[in-house]
Order: C-alpha cells, then sequence, then structure tokens
C-alpha cells in the first residue's frame, strides 16, 4: 500500500478513538482489496445513523507486506446502550425478572453502575454485528465503489454483499482467552466426563442457541440410558419369544414420547432462566441481513425496510426448490437401488467360495454405502442452502425453519429409504438388523474420526503454524495505525483466531442428532443394541464438540433462543412414525401371526395392527397431556411478571392522566383571564 493510499485511508477516519480502545469484532479484508471499497466500508462503520451508518469505533491495521488491511471494530458504551434498547435485549430488573432494556428506565436494571461490564462481552459482540448488519445500501449506492461490476440492491446489507464476494474474507468476534480457559477447564477435560456440563457458562459465552444445542445433546444423552441398559439385557440373555421384541418397541415408543415431553420443560426453565421464554417472531421483528427488496417500510413500525412480493417467494419455492428437490430425492433412491444390485453380487460371491476374503467382501456395499451417504448428504446440504437463500426469506426464524425442512426430507430419505426397502418389501427382519447396524456404526465411526480425532491431532500442528506465521510477521510486515492503536497482544491474538475454522452453526449438529434418533426408535423391535451405539457416541460427541468450540473454532456471534425451534416438530414425528413402523414389523413377524386365527383376512391383520397403532398413539398423546411444557414455578412466574407490568401502566397510565389534568387546568385558567 502506497503513501497516497495511505493519506487516503486516514483521511477517511473522523477523530481518534479515545484511548484505551478495546476492539471486540475483526473484519479482514481479501489480499489486493480495491482501496475505494476499504475506505466505503470504513466511512459507512464510522458514520453516525442519521447518515446512513453504524456509529462504531473503528481502527484499521495495514500489513504493508501483503497488502492487507484488517479492521478491529468497537463501540461506545453509549452506542451499545442504545443498540439494545433499539434490539429489545432483554436484562435483568430489579424485581430479577427479565425485561426488555430500556434507556428510559434504565436505573432500575441491575448491575447499570457499572457500565462496562452490565453488558456481556458476548452481548456487545452480537449488538455490533447487528449494527454493521444494519447498514443497507441506499437508492443512489447501485454498486461498490472500485468494483462497478459489483451491483447492489436497494436495501441489501452492505456487509454482507462484501462478505458474499468476497472483498471481506473472514469477520469474526474476539475470543476472551481467560473465560474461554476456565470455560474448557469445566466442560470437555477427561475428569469431568461423567459430570454436567455448565450450560450457564455456556450461555454466558457463546449465547442461548449453542447453549440449548449442548444441553439437549446432554438431556437427550442421559435418556438414552433407559433404553440401553434394557438392550443390554436382550443381549446377554437367551430369553426367546414373540413378546420380546414387542415389549422393548412399545417401551421405546412411550419413552420417546417422555423424554421430549420432559424435555420441553427443562427447555422452558432455561429459557426463563435466560430471559428469552417470550421471544416471538412477528411482522415488527426486523429482517434478516441478507434479505433483500426493493426499499420501502414497514407497515407496523414504519421503519424503512426491504420489500419482496410474496408471490415472487412462493414461485421460486414450487417452481424452483421443489422440482430440484425432487430430482435429489430421485437421486438417493437410485443410489439405494444400486447398493442392492451391490449387496446381491457379495452375497453370490460369498456362497460360491466362503473364504476370509469373501466374508470382508460381504459387508463392503454397505461400508461404500454409508460413506455415499455421507457424500451425499453434504452436497445437497449446498443445494439446499443456496435455494434457501434464493428464496428470500424476510425473517432468520422462517429462513431456518425452511431450510430444516429442506435438509430432513432430504437426509431421511438419503438415510432411511434402504431401511425401509428392507423392511417392508425385501421383508428380511436378520438382513434389517445387520443393514441397520452396519449403517449406525459406520456413520458413527466416521463421525468421530471427523469431529474428534482430526481436529486433535491437528491442533497442536495449527498452533505451530500460527506461531511461525507470526513471527513472519513480525520480522517482515510495516504496520500502520488508524484511529487509535491496537495493542500488538490483540493483533497476535487476532492472528490465531484467524487460523481457526469457522462455526458454521448448530444446524448439522441437531441434524446428526435427529438422523441418530431415527436408528434408534424408527426400528426399536429389529436392533436394540442401537441405543447403547448412540448412547457410546454422545458421550464422546458432547466433549469432543466442547474441545471444538474451545479449541478449533472461531467464536461465533451469540444467538438468542428460547427453544429448539423446528427441530423439536422433527423429533416428535420421527417418534410418531416410529409407533407405525414398529407396529407394521412386529404384526409381519410369523411368530406373531400364528397367533390370529388361521382363517382370517389380510385386509383383518392389518385392521388388527392399525387399532394397536391407535392404542399406542393414544397413549402417547395422554403422555404428552399429562406432562405440561412448562413447569407451574415458571407459569407463576410468567403471571407475576404480567402482573407486574400491568400495575406499571396503570401506575403510567396515572401520571400521565395527573399531567394532562394539570395541563387542562392551566389552560383554561389562562382562557379565563
Amino acid at each position: 500500500m502506497g503513501e497516497e493510499e495511505t493519506r487516503g485511508l486516514q483521511s477517511v477516519f473522523r477523530q481518534k478513538t479515545p484511548s484505551p480502545f478495546r476492539p471486540y469484532v475483526v473484519l479482514e479484508f481479501a489480499v489486493g482489496a480495491k482501496q475505494p471499497a476499504i475506505e466505503w466500508m470504513i466511512s459507512k462503520l464510522q458514520a453516525s445513523e442519521s447518515s446512513g451508518g453504524a456509529d462504531l469505533e473503528v481502527s484499521a491495521v495495514v500489513m504493508t507486506f501483503k497488502k492487507q488491511t484488517v479492521l478491529y471494530i468497537g463501540a461506545k458504551n453509549s452506542r451499545l446502550l442504545t443498540a439494545a434498547d433499539m434490539t429489545g435485549l432483554s436484562k435483568i430488573y430489579k424485581d430479577n425478572h427479565y425485561r426488555e432494556f430500556s434507556i428510559e428506565d434504565m436505573a432500575n436494571f441491575k448491575g447499570i453502575e457499572d457500565v462496562d461490564s452490565f453488558l456481556t462481552t458476548a452481548e456487545k459482540q452480537k449488538l455490533i454485528l447487528h449494527e454493521m448488519e444494519a447498514v443497507r445500501a441506499s437508492d443512489e449506492e447501485d454498486h461498490i465503489p472500485g468494483y462497478d461490476k459489483i451491483k447492489l440492491w436497494t436495501g441489501k446489507s452492505i456487509l454482507k454483499k462484501y462478505l458474499s464476494r468476497d472483498i471481506i474474507t473472514k469477520m469474526y468476534p474476539l475470543h476472551e482467552p481467560e473465560d474461554l480457559k476456565k470455560l474448557g477447564a469445566d466442560w470437555y477435560q477427561i475428569k469431568r466426563i461423567f459430570k454436567e456440563q455448565p450450560i450457564d457458562d455456556i450461555r454466558h459465552y457463546f449465547g442461548e442457541k449453542i447453549a440449548l444445542y449442548f444441553a439437549f445433546l446432554g438431556y437427550y444423552t442421559i435418556a438414552l440410558i433407559p433404553p440401553a441398559f434394557i438392550g443390554i439385557i436382550y443381549f446377554i440373555t437367551s430369553w426367546q419369544s414373540m413378546y420380546r421384541e414387542a415389549i422393548f418397541a412399545v417401551f421405546n415408543l412411550i419413552w420417546a414420547t417422555i423424554f421430549l415431553e420432559v424435555w420441553k420443560r427443562y427447555c422452558s426453565e432455561l429459557s426463563y432462566r435466560w430471559g428469552t421464554i417470550d421471544m416471538v417472531s412477528s411482522t415488527y421483528d426486523e429482517p434478516r441481513a441478507n434479505y433483500f427488496g426493493t426499499l420501502g417500510e414497514n407497515p407496523v413500525t414504519g421503519k424503512p425496510e426491504p420489500v419482496f412480493p410474496k408471490w415472487k417467494r412462493s414461485f421460486r419455492f414450487y417452481c424452483v426448490t421443489v422440482p430440484i428437490v425432487s430430482v435429489a430425492l430421485g437421486i438417493a433412491f437410485y443410489i439405494m437401488l444400486g447398493y442392492f444390485v451391490m449387496q446381491e453380487w457379495a452375497d453370490k460371491k460369498y456362497a460360491s467360495e466362503k473364504s476370509w476374503v469373501n466374508f470382508s467382501v460381504l459387508y463392503l456395499p454397505t461400508v461404500i454405502y454409508a460413506v455415499l451417504i455421507g457424500i451425499v448428504n453434504s452436497i445437497y446440504r449446498k443445494v439446499a442452502k443456496k435455494l434457501n437463500d434464493w428464496e428470500n426469506h424476510r425473517l432468520q426464524s422462517a429462513y431456518d425453519n425452511h431450510l430444516i425442512v429442506k435438509l430432513i426430507l432430504f437426509d431421511f430419505v438419503n438415510c432411511f429409504i434402504s431401511l425401509f426397502y428392507v423392511a417392508f418389501y425385501i421383508q428380511d427382519m436378520a438382513l434389517l438388523r445387520s443393514h441397520l447396524a452396519a449403517l449406525l456404526i459406520t456413520q458413527q465411526l466416521i463421525g468421530q474420526v471427523q469431529e474428534a480425532m482430526v481436529p486433535f491431532l491437528f491442533l497442536t500442528r495449527r498452533k505451530k503454524q500460527v506461531d511461525a506465521s507470526m513471527k513472519k510477521q513480525d520480522a517482515l510486515q510495516k504496520v500502520e495505525y488508524f484511529n487509535g492503536e491496537v495493542t500488538e497482544e490483540v493483533q497476535k491474538q487476532a492472528g490465531m483466531e484467524s487460523e481457526m475454522e469457522e462455526y458454521n452453526g448448530t444446524m448439522d449438529d441437531y441434524l446428526e442428532m435427529f438422523l441418530q434418533f431415527g436408528y434408534v426408535f424408527l426400528f426399536s423391535s429389529a436392533f436394540p443394541l442401537a441405543a447403547l451405539w448412540a448412547l457410546i457416541n454422545n458421550v464422546t460427541e458432547i466433549r469432543s464438540d466442547a474441545f471444538k468450540m474451545v479449541n478449533i473454532f472461531q467464536r461465533p456471534f451469540a444467538e438468542s433462543a428460547s427453544n429448539i425451534g423446528a427441530w423439536q416438530v422433527a423429533f416428535e414425528l420421527i417418534s410418531i412414525m416410529a409407533v407405525m413402523t414398529n407396529c407394521a414389523l412386529i404384526g409381519m413377524n410369523p411368530e406373531v401371526r400364528k397367533l390370529l386365527p388361521s382363517d382370517i383376512t389380510a385386509v383383518n391383520i392389518v385392521l388388527i395392527f392399525v387399532a394397536v397403532e391407535h392404542i399406542i398413539l393414544a397413549i402417547k398423546v395422554a403422555v404428552a397431556c399429562l406432562i405440561p411444557d412448562q413447569p407451574k414455578w415458571v407459569e407463576i412466574e410468567l403471571a407475576k411478571i404480567a402482573y407486574q407490568s400491568k400495575l406499571a401502566l396503570q401506575e403510567k397510565h396515572v401520571h400521565r392522566s395527573e399531567s394532562d389534568k394539570e395541563k387542562i387546568d392551566a389552560l383554561l385558567k389562562e382562557k379565563s383571564q
């Protein structure tokens, strides 16, 4: 970067940031990014809200030797409090209940005396991200300066455009090393493998959404203990009876409902404790940053925001997304047929010559199929995300739910269609048992290698690479600071975290648990040991995921959540489908058929098992109704908050009435004179 460009960058900054400057978020421009684009982004981040900017503090570090600019973003306390007010951030009120923060009522919130620590670092980073994403292109701003071919949609988030076109290559909030070290010691250490996770600490550092995932994973793992224990008993005992599989299947089906209902209660406790229990999406919620359209205004709030016709979104969904997803499902079906062709070939080869080599070949098609399932799933996820982006959903919740539906639909077909084919077309229980075991165990082993062993092996190597890179930068670079100096310690920390992997959210983690839940409960009567394998996997999954969050991934921006969203419905649907599949499997059992009269027709057999299925579904519904979604104490506390809010409104109304009366009396007195 030449002296002329350096002077141009200096001129962008409005004022020096008072020392000390504490950055919370880092933006890294691409090597060789054009100067006008860099200067425009800085000016947008620094400009006042009234001028369409974010009103944030920005310091630039220019690394001359590789022509790269890194922005360190911070904010004054006053700016952060304003953002907290505008976004409705929940904080603890003087009555020990969470309420939406208000500057007007600021003095009544606990901890406001120390303004610096009133907001957690995670909250500050979330607010800074919100303000950066809220900077949108106006009608006059039709392209990014320096990049005439990169057009801007009116109302489109400028930051998101920079990221999507790789002008900004990385954006991440900075870790807090001491807090992270303490969290890791309490979370993933071997000595704590059978101890409770520090869920509140996870929420404090990473936000509610990630904390709820780990809470769900822990709760689900504990819920696997009873079916795993019974599965072991079934495995080691020689008791053979037609009632054996039926008893285990019915227990699993009822237990799945109990688990999901009790989880909802626990989830409501957590969300109440964290002040997110009453979060609801509505028409006055702000649109997500990637939402685009012609610039208009929200009919409820009157605020400017992009407007995108509903018919266009529906057209894109039904005329483009649905056909593409249908083709993907067809591909999954033909891959499944290819697997059975390979399996038939392997069976014939082993039957012709029973050698150890041919015995290993016998299970090769299942292993290949399990690997193919993972590869096809990963390709489809990229396609599904692009389709979801193109549909242009207004709210983040709608975007997430549509993406979840796309992923669940395909992964369900891709992972389970072969099991349904074996169970209900071939009708071979022995093959179903071996095929289910092979799929579940193979996929879990691959997952453990990818998620636990590989990150651990590469962690030390990555640290050495980063240390070498930092030494090289210290020796070669000429660093220029603007708008407040960034300490060398922070620069080194940012250099380390820049080399870490980006965390892509909880979507894949939930999907993995969803598929595992299906393997365990959809065909319970066929493979009782499925719960044991899932339990073993999840015990290590919790700690390996924790290890990655602390050591492998960049810090994600905190996100609020009151529950696990559409995943709750997905798990409940699987538990309902499990009733149908297990009843059908038991009904096809020859030993069960012997209990029925010999002259009974096929139609009557179907009717009998449909009736049994409905009885089990009725029991599940009864169990769900008997277990309230919220504990009584949570309902009482919520009622107290509603009552106190009502009293506060009444008090405010009384004060306003008295004030209005005084104004009217004064006006009448003035007129009478």
